[in-house]
């Protein structure tokens, strides 16, 4: 009996320092996003973030905000328009403090940008301040859901608009950089109006070179 009880402890201890070992394994920072998109509203936006932090420290989200593309002449095909999200260099944004639910206008006559900060703002399901820190503690997740009011008035004379998701991080005690990531566009075509919404979990990488949101490793 005695050994079948050492036995069952050293299971145990091997399981316990296996776990231990995974969770080790994990980085430190890979915090995971998708956005639920009720519909495709260019006027009223309304997109869920739902945020999973894998990464083995906490990960604090300053803020979120949404860039509006208005691109001309417009381009046709629908999957190249949402892909204009991850040619968008993070460092040309307005730092948080400076977005408002009005927009700040970013770029130029051939491809006007706006980017807002959400008119209303909810963790779970409760109100919460826009630019109040929320913080997502390792292996855990939040849904985080925002409302826009986007300046139709801009777009117009624009065949194609997209919206790219943004996300400003902060990590330990230094700002972590901001995440553009892939939303939602409408392009006129000859038949009117497309839409598409992407469905797609992405990894927040404000800090790496290249795409600041790619598509996340399975």
């Amino acid at each position: 009996m005695r050994v079948w009880s050492l036995l069952a402890i050293a299971v145990l201890g091997a399981v316990a320092l296996t776990a231990l070992w995974v969770k080790e394994r994990r980085p430190a920072q890979d915090l995971r996003v998708s956005f639920r998109i009720p519909s495709a509203n260019p006027d009223n936006p309304a997109i869920t973030y739902l945020l999973q932090n894998n990464g083995r420290q906490a990960t604090v989200v300053r803020g979120v905000g949404l860039l509006e593309i208005a691109d001309n002449p417009p381009i046709i095909n629908d999957s190249d328009n949402v892909e204009l999200c991850d040619k968008v260099d993070a460092a040309s944004l307005k730092p948080l403090d400076q977005v408002t639910t009005q927009g700040a206008s970013l770029g130029d006559a051939a491809q006007r940008r706006e980017e807002y900060a959400p008119v209303s703002l909810s963790v779970a399901a409760v109100p919460r301040a826009s630019g109040a820190p929320i913080e997502i503690p390792s292996g855990q997740s939040i849904s985080l859901s925002a409302t826009y009011k986007t300046g139709t008035e801009q777009a117009k004379g624009y065949g194609n608009r997209v919206f790219c998701p943004i996300l400003w991080l902060t990590r330990g005690s230094r700002e972590g950089g901001v995440a553009v990531c892939q939303g939602f566009a409408m392009a006129a075509t000859n038949g009117g109006v497309s839409n598409t919404i992407v469905a797609r979990q992405f990894q927040v990488r404000p800090a790496a070179a290249g795409k600041s949101c790619p598509v996340a490793p399975q």
